[in-house]
């Protein structure tokens, strides 16, 4: 994992090399954001907390995006936010500054092989569904299969409309390592930033806070000390001034009929 970790930020060196076109600079931003709404939306606002109801294929769609965040397949990435949860500040919880210092909390638990075997049961509600299992069974093949898909998109594009000044090792260095490790970063900083820097409107008996530069980039989860107040709620962002574009997406869903019973912090009724 350390090795994959290094090789990915090694990767983006190749930006370098490969330059840089409005094509792979879209796809980086499309591969961020629907990756990122798989982790926001999905693993975390869904299947950790059950925010809000969905029919079995969009369950199966919000699992698979999470899934190609190269971030854990959904029942490993659960059961260690929820253990996250459940041990909070203490030496459990390896995302916390004041239990193990802010490289660790943001990166170094990466390098740390007990940090990847968070208990089953803290997931065993998701080992109902066999197409879940089998993202997480077939983790490894997904992510390879998805840089292989970018740079053959990117080959293709090359191929068919050159002068789109793009190529498959180009679109495979923005659309997959580079946005990626900004992605990683943005949802890391859940872990530490939202730990140390920040308001704290509610007294959470931790040190989560809300971090408006967090949020932004994180799609709405760094308003995380509201998240910590009510952490089944489907929306982060509870004030008007703060922006959750998560809770945005999951309201024009629901306006579809394609999410339901998104529930709202308990101040909210």
């Amino acid at each position: 994992m350390a090795l994959g970790f290094v090789g990915f930020h090694a990767a983006c060196l190749l930006v370098i090399h490969v330059g840089v076109s409005a094509a792979a600079l879209l796809v980086a931003a499309g591969t961020y954001l629907l990756r990122g709404l798989g982790i926001t939306a999905g693993f975390h606002r869904y299947f950790a907390h059950r925010g809000f109801k969905t029919s079995r294929p969009f369950q199966f769609l919000l699992a698979l995006a999470g899934s190609l965040a190269v971030q854990g397949g959904p029942m490993w990435w659960v059961a260690h936010h929820r253990a996250h949860h459940r041990f909070t500040e203490t030496e459990r919880d390896q995302h916390s500054p004041r239990m193990h210092g802010l490289w660790h909390s943001h990166m170094g638990w990466m390098m740390d092989a007990k940090c990847f075997g968070p208990s089953g049961a803290q997931a065993r509600d998701l080992h109902e569904y066999p197409e879940l299992k089998a993202l997480q069974r077939h983790y490894l093949l997904l992510i390879l299969a998805q840089a292989m898909l970018l740079f053959a998109f990117g080959a293709g594009l090359n191929a068919l409309w050159p002068e789109l000044g793009t190529s498959g090792l180009q679109m495979l260095v923005w659309g997959f390592f580079i946005s990626t490790v900004l992605l990683w970063h943005a949802t890391f900083m859940v872990n530490s930033v939202c730990h140390r820097w920040g308001s704290r409107p509610h007294d959470t008996g931790d040190d989560s806070t809300n971090n408006a530069f967090v949020a932004l980039f994180a799609l709405g989860e760094g308003w995380h000390n509201n998240h910590h107040q009510d952490a089944g709620s489907a929306r982060h962002g509870v004030k008007w001034w703060q922006f959750d574009l998560t809770w945005v997406v999951l309201r024009a869903l629901e306006k579809v009929g394609v999410v339901r019973d998104l529930r709202l912090p308990r101040a909210s009724g």
